[in-house]
């Protein structure tokens, strides 16, 4: 019974200083804005962090990505399959990051990579 209690209090250190964290924990959204380009759709798209450390280098899986309207590549740089937010910088605790693009439909982004720096 020591032990159990040990190993909880062990595991409940780790987690709530941040050692816990990876990509799982973060979470990837998209609605619509209600805002239209020249009769299409805007789409927001909404990374979470609710982990108690940074995420640096986010990738995201966007082969066929396209947009009605330029995306600044400070904000979302595309290179073959892949797009890396906000060139490589931090997404920090309890904070989101938010992105809008313009097409028809939404399209399936997934996280892919992305590194915790804990504290």
């Amino acid at each position: 019974m020591v032990c159990k209690l040990l190993c909880l209090l062990i595991l409940v250190t780790f987690v709530t200083q941040g050692y816990g964290c990876d990509r799982s924990n973060l979470t990837l959204k998209q609605s619509q804005t209600g805002n239209l380009y020249k009769d299409v759709t805007e789409w927001e798209v909404r990374l979470t962090n609710p982990c108690p450390c940074d995420f640096k280098n986010v990738k995201l899986s966007c082969a066929g990505f396209q947009s009605v309207t330029t995306i600044d590549k400070s904000v979302l740089s595309k290179s073959g399959n892949d797009c890396l937010l906000i060139d490589g910088q931090a997404v920090g605790y309890k904070s989101d990051y938010v992105f809008t693009y313009v097409w028809a439909t939404s399209f399936d982004f997934s996280i892919i990579d992305a590194a915790a720096a804990c504290t």
